[in-house]
């Protein structure tokens, strides 16, 4: 009696081709599932696993399973109006063994040791969390030159670029409510000069400084300065820095007191 055996092509090992194909199957179901009318996306992946399958070279380097070092990912494109739909997602996901709905437990007023639970499954997503070491790693130390500073922000630049935070790390401090943390990365240790120096005298005079012996305006912003001055050149009126809504820079404004 004939059985069937599998031709495994020139170049792979055995339990290798194997995992090509489970991974090729997958891939192609998925891309099926949320292609376009036109299955541009299905034809496009078709020939990338093609190819693959005469280069195991080429697959190796591209191995979702083997190295998590590449984007490995699949991209999908799509024509105007005909974008991928929400049924096609959800079919795509019962491919993955995805869940998109599920009961949500809730701790305030419990009837029982569970908590209270929604009486329907709702839509669920999936957040990807980073850990923001440099907060502690790069952040909380003292810039050891500031000569190189941004004329824009008033930050210190080069390797001794300490004070900046990104946006997604300042979103963090937000959401913990991280509020004087925030204060000292955006002002003093930020573009705010004046409190700049205030902080660097009572470092110099007591050997330590607190927030709240810091004080200071908005002009003392550099980075409101700037954004101010941008939107004044833009002939939109701004209050950013002056309560004034005028389309003239505070220095302007000083100066023209100067005067009288």
């Amino acid at each position: 009696m004939a059985t069937d055996k599998t031709i495994i092509p020139a170049g792979w090992k055995p339990e290798e081709y194997e995992r090509f194909k489970r991974i090729r199957d997958l891939s192609m179901a998925v891309v099926r599932k949320m292609d376009n009318k036109k299955g541009l996306n299905t034809a496009r992946y078709e020939d990338l696993f093609k190819a693959f399958e005469k280069d195991p070279e080429a697959f190796r380097q591209w191995d979702v399973l083997n190295s998590d070092e590449r984007d490995s990912s699949l991209q999908l494109f799509y024509l105007p109006f005909e974008e991928c739909s929400i049924k096609q997602i959800v079919e795509a996901a019962k491919i993955l063994g995805i869940s998109l709905e599920s009961y949500i437990y809730y701790r305030h007023g419990e009837r029982n040791k569970h908590g209270t639970r929604t009486s329907v499954k709702v839509p669920v997503g999936y957040v990807p969390i980073k850990r923001l070491q440099q907060i502690q790693s790069r952040k909380n130390h003292y810039s050891l030159e500031m000569d190189e500073r941004s004329l824009k922000t008033g930050d210190v630049k080069g390797e001794s670029k300490n004070a900046s935070v990104s946006g997604d790390q300042t979103f963090c401090l937000l959401t913990i409510g991280a509020d004087d943390a925030i204060k000292e990365f955006m002002g003093p240790r930020g573009d705010n000069t004046q409190q700049k120096l205030q902080m660097y005298r009572s470092i110099a005079k007591d050997g330590y400084v607190s927030l709240a012996d810091l004080h200071s305006d908005r002009s003392s912003s550099t980075t409101l300065n700037t954004i101010n001055t941008y939107m004044l050149s833009c002939g939109l009126k701004s209050d950013l820095i002056t309560e004034m809504n005028t389309l003239k820079t505070e220095y302007t404004l000083n100066k023209d007191l100067r005067k009288r």
